[in-house]
């Protein structure tokens, strides 16, 4: 009983960090895309997206530390508060 319960509980646990990240991180390069082409509006929804994955981690889960410095630089770039 005891080796099944770790490694289930690994795998329920482990999933919403990686997508927290992973949602935070595939906002963040969807802005990097539409600023690289000069789409500033959407660039700047992405990276409202991006802020409302780091300010949720009840839903996304917890968001890195270093990621949310990131998010912070383009919060700035749009004019945002983050």
């Amino acid at each position: 009983m005891g080796k099944l319960l770790i490694p289930l509980l690994t795998a329920l646990a482990l999933p919403t960090a990686v997508n927290a990240n992973t949602h935070v991180n595939d906002s963040l390069n969807a802005a990097d895309m539409n600023f690289n082409v000069g789409n500033k509006d959407m660039a700047c929804t992405m990276v409202s997206m991006a802020i409302l994955a780091a300010n949720s981690p009840e839903i996304y889960g917890t968001t890195s530390s270093s990621l949310k410095r990131e998010v912070k630089k383009y919060a700035d770039r749009c004019n945002l508060r983050y």
